[in-house]
């Protein structure tokens, strides 16, 4: 069964792109070189200049819970903390046929 996680991300004008900008410069490479990841991609909102959302898509629990404890992520919540960015997390299972 695989994991989908969508990370929505609010912060102060400017600071989710900022975030965004800073992870797509090489940390989001190294998440997707993480075994089980399938998807790990940012987009800013079309409305809200002050908003946008990560969307992840994992194998399996164990390739998540390896993810969530790793390096990368370590990383992500400092540049996450560097520039203020409240985070609403919502995860799906999708049953692969």
């Amino acid at each position: 069964m695989a994991i989908i996680i969508h990370c929505h991300y609010k912060g102060a004008e400017g600071a989710v792109r900022g975030f965004f900008d800073e992870m797509q410069r090489g940390l989001q490479q190294e998440v997707y070189a993480e075994d089980g990841c399938m998807q790990y991609d940012y987009y800013l909102s079309a409305k809200d200049g002050c908003a946008g959302v990560l969307l992840e898509r994992w194998r399996d629990d164990a390739a998540l819970s390896a993810h969530q404890t790793g390096e990368p992520m370590q990383k992500l919540r400092r540049v996450k903390e560097k520039y203020g960015i409240d985070t609403r997390v919502e995860r799906y299972e999708v049953k692969e046929s």
